[in-house]
């Protein structure tokens, strides 16, 4: 794969080296289809997607289905994973922050009323979960009790909360979301909790991470207002347990 515009080392570790890996079955003009060879194999399918080059691992169980191992292209990979019974998840974005954003997050301080929430929390963040529209905290799984949680506030209201966790126990990657009530945004609240959350992020030493679904509009929006930029995207299979791939604790 081409060298991307990310020279943190964590992004090459969870993003660039696994992909790189494994026995290859394809790799021509852009595209390469490897059997992933590690020991313990959480997705049957994974696809990442960059401006120049499609890249997916299967476990070995996959690569023996019909028309896997003889596909040349990402289409034709997903017609015959659909034709043996393989749903994808669908894609995330994948967004990541440059070296000179990173330094001018992590220069600035928090919006005054935005700070980081504690389980003494509670009850706001109820009242606000409550009053959230469901499907934004089924996107961007926000919980009081992750690894780290922000919040901004209107008067004694939460407005807008974002969460981080590690992005597969990795020690090195922290997985970002955010969840605002439709009445704070335009505003700029989310924009102020995201950055307050990538700011604890690296003073913890971790790689900020963003994703979304490709159809989040606003998400992505918001995600190049905070400086982020595009990595590519991701595409999985359901784990091999059986459970799906949304932004939860993988």
């Amino acid at each position: 794969m081409t060298t991307l515009n990310f020279p943190s080392q964590a992004v090459r570790e969870t993003w660039i080296e696994p992909f790189d890996n494994g026995e290859d079955i394809r790799a021509h003009s852009g595209f390469r289809l490897a059997i992933d060879a590690r020991d313990e194999v959480e997705y049957p399918v994974q696809i990442l997607a960059t401006t120049t080059a499609v890249s997916v691992l299967v476990s070995p169980e996959t690569v023996g289905l019909p028309g896997v191992a003889v596909a040349a292209t990402e289409e034709g990979l997903r017609a015959a994973l659909s034709a043996a019974g393989i749903a994808m998840n669908g894609a995330d974005n994948l967004f990541f922050l440059p070296q000179g954003q990173k330094a001018r997050l992590a220069a600035a301080a928090n919006d005054d009323n935005v700070r980081r929430l504690t389980s003494e929390d509670g009850a706001a963040f109820a009242v606000f979960a409550a009053a959230a529209p469901a499907e934004d905290f089924a996107e961007a799984f926000v919980a009081l009790d992750h690894w780290a949680v922000f919040g901004a506030f209107d008067g004694n209201r939460l407005v807008s909360v974002g969460s981080a966790f590690p992005f597969g126990g990795s020690a090195t990657v922290a997985d970002l979301g955010v969840v605002t009530l439709p009445a704070a945004r335009g505003k700029g609240r989310a924009k102020s909790v995201i950055e307050a959350l990538v700011r604890h992020a690296l003073s913890e030493g971790f790689e900020p991470q963003y994703r979304c679904q490709l159809d989040n509009t606003s998400s992505v929006i918001l995600a190049g207002k905070s400086g982020f930029e595009r990595l590519g995207t991701w595409d999985v299979s359901a784990r091999s347990d059986g459970t799906s791939a949304e932004r939860s604790t993988p």
